[in-house]
């Protein structure tokens, strides 16, 4: 005799099943703008946060895609197999990750914004070496992780600003403790290459005293780590 295992749908599992359905129903074509948060929430009875966390899970997927200042789309190109318990319980691990990203956005952009306008020659060595590390790693991700984080704090201590570095940290610890996952995957040429550039940008635009540059190449180099996140846990 067997029997089936009884699983407890939590309640941002049962958005996003309800979401896959009406995808795979053909309710929500491809292209078609979602709903905004707020209006699902209240549609399906459910906080803002299970809402949330349903739509950074099928964006991992490859279901969503979120636009910026317009809004969630459902993909042009979609997920070919069944998604499956196990793969939709590893979305919503993977979804906190993103949420990190974002907080690292926020923090990490202006950090080197002010990196630029106050590190001094010693903080400037000392971004260099971090940076020859990074290029010195080779293909283990968890390896070319270590390093970069590094990259990352020797920015925020350049910055100037005891609460942002201690801010920065503290999320940078919690991204080491996520990634403990995906220490055996091999990195990918074409982003460790992405990555390393426009990581040395942020360090040539700090050396210059270019706080809006070193903004702008720490936003392209985090939107690469982002890119490269999705294809790993996809």
């Amino acid at each position: 005799m067997t029997f089936e295992t009884i699983r407890k749908s939590s309640a941002p599992d049962m958005v996003a099943e309800q979401i896959i359905e009406r995808i795979a129903g053909g309710e929500l074509a491809p292209g078609t703008q979602l709903p905004a948060q707020r209006d699902l929430a209240q549609m399906l009875g459910v906080g803002r946060s299970s809402v949330r966390e349903a739509i950074n899970a099928l964006v991992v997927m490859g279901y969503l895609e979120p636009l910026q200042g317009k809004g969630t789309f459902i993909k042009d190109v979609l997920p070919t197999s069944d998604p499956g318990i196990e793969k939709l319980a590893a979305a919503f691990s993977a979804g906190s990750i993103f949420d990190l990203m974002e907080a690292r956005e926020l923090l990490e952009c202006r950090t080197a914004t002010l990196a630029a306008e106050r590190a001094d020659g010693a903080q400037i060595r000392n971004l260099k070496a971090a940076m020859k590390k990074v290029k010195g790693t080779e293909s283990e991700y968890a390896i070319f992780l270590d390093a970069d984080i590094r990259f990352h704090a020797a920015v925020a201590d350049a910055a100037g600003n005891v609460v942002l570095c201690e801010l920065t940290k503290l999320v940078l610890e919690k991204v080491l403790a996520h990634h403990n996952a995906l220490k055996t995957v091999l990195l990918p040429p074409a982003y460790r290459d992405v990555s390393i550039r426009t990581a040395a940008r942020v360090v040539e635009a700090i050396e210059a005293g270019d706080g809006d540059a070193a903004a702008r190449w720490m936003a392209q180099h985090l939107d690469a780590i982002r890119d490269e996140l999705k294809n790993i846990i996809s």
